[in-house]
């Protein structure tokens, strides 16, 4: 079930542009983020990133997704 706090995650991911970025913002383990974001697309059934070499991105599920968070996280 997706929660308010796999939202702020994923988020952060995609604004930092990594998990070790965002994780470092968010005061977890860069494996609790990876986790967080594993869970959301196994909950929603979609791959929201494109894990490159360097950076993340979001696909184009992930960018519908980031719209709606940012709104439900203001």
């Amino acid at each position: 079930m997706m929660n308010l706090n796999q939202l702020t995650t994923f988020v952060t991911v995609i604004s930092e542009g990594s998990m070790t970025a965002a994780a470092s913002k968010l005061f977890l383990t860069q494996p609790a983020v990876s986790q967080q974001i594993r869970n959301l697309e196994e909950d929603l059934g979609v791959e929201l990133l494109a894990r490159g070499v360097r950076q993340i991105k979001a696909t184009p599920q992930g960018e519908i997704l980031a719209e709606y968070a940012k709104k439900i996280l203001q």
